[in-house]
């Protein structure tokens, strides 16, 4: 919900760093708060290890990992591509907090 919540505020009136930015938009990487930052660089550092380590396993063992991995990774872009289609044919976006920094005194509002 989190990726869609950001990439539904990247509209119109969105600076173009962020839209040319934006799969790291919506996954937290830029214009986020600390801890979501944090937790987006973590997850993807925790990822890069489980790959190195899954690389090392042995032949049965890599396998069930990969369809797994395969189950999860589908799973999960269906999901999103069905939030996605409900938040544009609704007219809402997800309820859910986008973790955008707060605005800096004096400047203008927006996403």
């Amino acid at each position: 919900p989190l990726v869609v919540r950001r990439a539904l505020l990247l509209g119109a009136r969105a600076p173009l760093s962020r839209k040319v930015m934006a799969p790291a938009y919506a996954m937290g990487f830029i214009h986020a708060t600390a801890r979501r930052k944090a937790v987006s660089y973590a997850l993807i550092f925790g990822i890069f290890g489980l790959i190195v380590l899954v690389k090392r396993l042995p032949y049965p063992y890599r396998s069930i990992v990969n369809v797994g991995v395969t189950i999860g990774l589908s799973w999960g872009i269906g999901s999103t591509a069905a939030l996605f289609v409900r938040a544009l044919r609704t007219g809402r976006a997800p309820d859910l907090d986008p973790c955008l920094p707060e605005p800096e005194q004096g400047s203008l509002p927006g996403p």
